[in-house]
């Protein structure tokens, strides 16, 4: 029978569990309980675990460590550029091809990955090593995320999910799977508590505050800080021991010397280094003070030097401090916005690897209370219990049954994680931001608002939603588009509805305010091919609306954007890598040259016939025997009719076939590009060329992914010979 498990997705381990009739942690098939999210590779091969982990000693380029805290993330991200430049982190870590600055790569092998397929890979180890221990196929699980985890970055982990072959039953907040392990061990029938879940992993720092109440969990508030974890004050205690070793050892520059070695040796002292401090690190927690030995190498007089050195737990404690009074401050933060007291909050349970540190729990007793502190008995494995046990709540076959007078789990309410705002313009042009969802409201949640247009018959409005993140950043989450059918003056109301399920997912839809008869739900973004898509659209309409553009330019644009906006407003809000995103975005870059090419002497109806022209001429094979007879006969008409109602019919006749085939249009640019790179170029003009003859060719025999591969390729060579860069300003809605 298939299974359902629970999955601690963790940036430094992660965990699985499987409940039936009790919660078991599932060793994985080196018999661990924690599984290294590290990812390497060996002779082409990707690997998982603990074996690519060891792969630092050797290999570190190609040994992927803390995937988890790029997930959703952006090149342009700050904390992503502190990634780069840190010498913590040895792989490649770069802008995607073919992607956005919203996006971000991470090199393996010389081969650019997407952080979800990364963590994809880590998740298929889990699966297999369930379906081993289980003798089961394991089909769903309940996966559980960071609670400051954005709706990007918890699409990523969907993706990934749907890459490794599950299928999410729930995206759990960390905290609050703790707390739902920690309360079915706890709370007897009528027993109620409010716990903080005090949740400090290897990679974030969340917070959840909850109501437990007869198997209900209700969220009264989550926070934390995405970027704050055990690797970052890893990172601070080894900085402190290369200056120890400095002074200790009276070594001017240790870190010349390191990038000096050889590079085999480099890595591996590095690799030994990282191990022996994290040990120091464990070893701190139950002794007051740790050696680290390990082989040095020769210093600046030549002469070779091992390293031994004692750190005490206040040496320690001094670097771990500042990091705790974050958390604390962070927590502080929670309870304000909430509107809760201290006295409120009944027990501060403690969960992740970093809090087993003692320090924090001497920090937190003085600062709310002794007898307020709990200590999860399973710090590492309580997240991935309370994930299994919601697995086995979601699944058909649950019947909660009371078990010694322990309630089972029921069930949960959900906050939000953010405030959510809608980006307008102000009366100067500006940009502007709505609030629509306020943060630590309970989900499901739903809100109306009306915003006005800004020009006079506005066709296309843009919805861009963001969410606050930290230091007040507002981050763009996601976009879409909405068309208006009416001549409306500027000025008029457009009504908005946002609706936030239980996994922060927004659905919106919209309508003028006279006639929600015209009532459309909006495609929204969701990190794939369709955020591409939606993004190139915007930046076309931003340049055309900005640019130096004639009024007939600007229509010919819109009407064809309409339509194309009309199509991914049927594609539906879940495929989001459909094929049918790629030829839209081929449509819109089609349209966009088209525009570039409209002149006054040169009308829609004259494109039409051009257009026409090369298609029996150029591609007959591709369009078919029906669509060249067709488009040969309306020709005909076009030319000789008298009849001037008999021509417009025919002209738009014409319009319809062409516009069936907007990537061979494009494909013909490729081909007179050809002739112009030669001039230049002629390997470049020869290249195009052959390229032209080949995406043909893939066409002709239904190799349609091939071809548009090579297409995409072949544009971005052609746009070296005449290819404009698209940039622009943007148009939004006003407030009301």
């Amino acid at each position: 029978m298939k299974k359902s498990i629970g999955i601690d997705l963790g940036t430094t381990n992660s965990v699985i569990a499987f409940k039936d009739t009790s919660v078991k942690i599932l060793r994985n098939k080196e018999n661990e309980e924690l599984t290294r999210s590290c990812v390497g590779l060996i002779n082409d091969e990707i690997i998982v675990g603990r074996t690519a982990y060891k792969l630092l000693k050797k290999d570190p380029i190609n040994t992927i460590l803390s995937v988890k805290r790029l997930m959703g993330g952006a090149i342009k991200d700050k904390m992503v550029q502190d990634m780069i430049k840190s010498p913590y982190y040895k792989f490649g870590i770069t802008a995607l091809k073919g992607g956005t600055e919203d996006a971000v790569a991470v090199v393996l092998g010389g081969k650019q990955y997407t952080p979800e397929q990364l963590s994809a890979e880590i998740l298929k180890k889990l699966k297999r090593d369930a379906e081993e221990k289980l003798g089961d196929e394991v089909t769903h699980a309940v996966i559980t995320v960071p609670a400051y985890f954005t709706d990007k970055q918890k699409n990523a982990t969907r993706k990934a999910a749907q890459l490794a072959g599950l299928k999410v039953q729930k995206l759990l907040a960390e905290p609050t799977a703790a707390a739902i392990a920690y309360g079915v061990d706890n709370l007897k029938a009528g027993e109620a508590k409010t716990v903080l879940i005090y949740d400090f992993g290897g990679g974030t720092f969340d917070l959840s505050l909850l109501n437990i109440v007869d198997g209900q969990y209700l969220e009264a508030g989550t926070g934390g800080y995405r970027w704050l974890g055990g690797d970052d004050l890893d990172r601070a205690l080894q900085a402190y021991i290369l200056k120890r070793i400095s002074t200790d050892y009276n070594i001017k520059n240790i870190e010349a010397l390191i990038e000096k070695l050889p590079q085999k040796k480099r890595y591996l002292f590095d690799a030994q280094f990282r191990e022996n401090v994290e040990n120091v690190k464990i070893q701190l927690s139950s002794s007051m003070s740790a050696q680290l030995i390990m082989e040095g190498f020769e210093d600046e007089n030549g002469e070779w030097i091992d390293f031994d050195l004692t750190i005490t737990r206040e040496e320690f404690e001094k670097i771990a401090k500042p990091f705790i009074e974050r958390t604390i401050e962070l927590i502080d933060n929670l309870i304000k916005e909430v509107g809760y007291e201290v006295s409120m909050i009944d027990n501060i349970l403690l969960v992740g690897g970093t809090s087993c540190i003692p320090l924090i729990k001497e920090m937190l007793s003085k600062k709310y209370g002794a007898d307020k502190i709990r200590i999860s008995e399973k710090p590492m494995l309580a997240v991935a219990e309370g994930a299994a046990i919601l697995s086995h709540r979601l699944g058909d076959e649950y019947e909660p049954i009371e078990e010694d007078g322990i309630i089972p789990l029921g069930e949960i309410v959900h906050t939000t994680n953010h405030n959510y705002f809608i980006k307008l313009k102000d009366d100067y042009d500006r940009d502007d931001y709505d609030r629509i969802v306020e943060k630590q409201m309970p989900l499901p949640y739903s809100s109306t608002k009306t915003y006005k247009t800004t020009v006079n018959n506005q066709q296309v409005v843009r919805i861009g939603i963001y969410a606050q993140v930290e230091d007040g950043k507002m981050e763009k989450m996601t976009m879409g588009f909405y068309t208006i059918e009416e001549e409306l003056p500027i000025g008029s109301e457009i009504t908005f509805e946002f609706y936030l399920d239980l996994d922060e997912i927004f659905e919106v839809f919209a309508y003028p305010r006279v006639n929600k008869s015209k009532r459309r739900e909006i495609v929204l973004g969701r990190g794939g091919k369709d955020s591409k898509t939606l993004e190139f659209l915007a930046n076309c309409l931003e340049k055309i609306f900005n640019g130096d553009y004639t009024q007939a330019q600007q229509d010919f644009f819109v009407k064809s954007a309409k339509k194309e906006i009309e199509k991914i407003n049927k594609i539906g809000v879940d495929d989001h890598d459909s094929e049918k995103w790629d030829e839209i975005g081929t449509t819109i870059f089609t349209n966009f040259e088209r525009t570039e090419e409209l002149t006054e002497s040169v009308d829609e109806d004259q494109l039409a016939i051009l257009f026409a022209t090369i298609l029996i001429n150029e591609y007959p094979e591709l369009i078919g025997t029906e669509d060249t007879n067709r488009i040969r006969t309306l020709l005909t008409k076009v030319k000789n009719e008298d009849d001037p109602l008999e021509k417009i019919q025919a002209t738009q006749k014409l319009k319809e076939i062409t516009n069936k085939y907007p990537v061979l249009i494009t494909l013909f640019t490729i081909k007179m590009t050809s002739d112009k790179a030669s001039k230049v170029n002629p390997s470049d003009g020869l290249r195009l060329l052959q390229m032209h003859d080949q995406i043909v060719d893939h066409f002709r025999h239904r190799r349609r992914d091939e071809a548009f591969e090579l297409l995409d390729k072949a544009i971005d060579l052609r746009n070296n010979y005449g290819g404009g860069d698209i940039t622009g300003r943007g148009f939004d809605l006003k407030k009301n």
